[in-house]
C-alpha cells in the first residue's frame, strides 16, 4: 500500500506582504485622502494590511513617496523613525506628478534588494 502525500505540506509559502498593485492602491488612497487609514496626517498614513502587517505611505521628499509594509508582530517601535529602520519589510518608491495626476514607479525592495533600495532612497532624500 502506498501512503497518501499530504499536499498541504508541499505547497510553497505564499507571502502575505502586499504586491505592487496593492501598494499602488494604498498610495492612491493616501493621495485622494481616502478613509482607509487608521492614522493619517499630511505627511504619512498607516494602513492595516492584515492582522500581522501594517503599511505606511509616507513622503520621502516633495512628490516622492514610499509605500512600506512591515510586520507588527514581534516589533515594538517608539517612534516613526524606528519603524522605518526595520529591515523585515517590503517597500516601493513612487514619483507623483501632480500636474498630470500620474504615479510613476521608481524602485522596489523586492526587485532590487534592500541595500540598493536604501541607497536609492538616500539619494532622493539628499536632493
Amino acid at each position: 500500500m502506498s501512503r497518501g502525500i499530504d499536499l498541504a505540506k508541499q505547497r510553497p509559502l505564499v507571502s502575505r506582504y502586499p504586491n505592487y498593485a496593492q501598494a499602488k492602491a494604498y498610495l492612491v488612497n493616501f493621495l485622494r485622502h481616502g478613509r482607509r487609514a487608521f492614522i493619517r496626517t499630511k505627511r504619512y498614513a498607516y494602513y492595516q494590511h492584515s492582522p500581522s502587517l501594517r503599511v505606511i505611505v509616507i513622503y520621502v521628499k516633495a512628490n516622492i513617496l514610499e509605500v512600506r509594509a512591515y510586520p507588527v508582530d514581534g516589533f515594538m517601535f517608539a517612534n516613526l523613525d524606528e519603524a522605518l529602520k526595520a529591515q523585515d519589510f517590503r517597500a516601493w518608491l513612487f514619483a507623483y506628478d501632480d500636474r498630470y495626476h500620474s504615479i510613476n514607479y521608481i524602485a522596489g525592495s523586492q526587485k532590487i534588494g534592500i541595500d540598493n533600495y536604501a541607497r536609492i532612497k538616500r539619494q532622493f532624500k539628499r536632493g
